[in-house]
């Protein structure tokens, strides 16, 4: 067990901010003694390490919370693709190294210059998110995105960029994918090969953003029913029909 001065030292954070984390909910002390002192054990110090981690990334505390309460996998998962970017941003590192050492041996070359241009990156990014935010909002994922079944919110949808590694543009290609195949499925029926397929690349689609099981596929289709009149004043018995085909795959 660690107390908060011990805590506060070996992460360098102040004994306010632990407390301030404490009184929001996001990192309750394993134990307070009667003096009203905290304290820390493993399992609280893992959990603050996965808040710094998060917090170092540029993800806000609300988000964060949201992140802790997911499965032990899922937050794996997510640390993982956080992995993809700071080995990235290790690979600019050595390459900025590497043109520091050119640059002592009296060697310059124009295209060193591309060391420090980030902008055409980032503009491609910010584009990609934007793109994102407005596929996960439009009529066809409504429901899902309204029963807060993804265990990530708006605001971290908006700043994909900054939390996810992610092959932007086949993320796009496959949402509008599904949407295309699931109404081009609906003359066939939810049991069809056609439903098939949709249901399969719209599984594909949610892994790219996070782990998902049955039992998460099986919930999004369950909220198409519950947000079904909003989705039909545009496509009349769209929702109960991916409903069912989902169902159908997945009973």
């Amino acid at each position: 067990m660690k107390s908060v001065n011990e805590v506060s030292k070996l992460a360098g954070i102040s004994r306010r901010t632990l407390q301030y984390y404490d009184e929001i909910g996001l990192l309750p002390p394993s134990a307070v003694k009667k003096s009203g002192y905290r304290q820390y054990d493993d399992d609280c110090l893992r959990r603050l390490w996965s808040i710094l981690f998060y917090k170092e990334l540029g993800i806000s505390l609300d988000d964060i919370r949201l992140m802790l309460e997911n499965s032990k996998e899922m937050e794996k998962e997510l640390i993982r693709q956080h992995k993809q970017i700071l080995l990235k941003k290790q690979s600019q590192l050595q390459k900025m190294i590497l043109s520091v050492d050119r640059i002592l041996n009296d060697e310059f070359d124009i295209s060193m210059l591309r060391d420090f241009d980030k902008n055409r990156l980032e503009a491609t990014k910010k584009t990609y998110a934007n793109e994102i935010r407005e596929l996960m909002e439009s009529d066809f994922f409504l429901p899902a995105a309204k029963s807060d079944i993804f265990p990530v919110s708006v605001s971290m949808l908006k700043n994909a960029s900054k939390i996810m590694t992610l092959d932007f543009g086949k993320l796009i290609a496959l949402g509008m994918e599904v949407s295309e195949k699931f109404h081009e499925a609906m003359t066939d029926g939810p049991e069809s090969f056609m439903a098939k397929e949709a249901v399969t690349t719209y599984r594909e689609f949610i892994n790219m953003l996070m782990p998902c099981d049955d039992v998460m596929l099986r919930k999004i289709g369950q909220a198409y029913l519950k947000y079904k009149e909003d989705l039909d004043k545009k496509t009349p018995g769209l929702a109960e029909f991916v409903s069912s085909a989902i169902r159908y795959i997945y009973p």
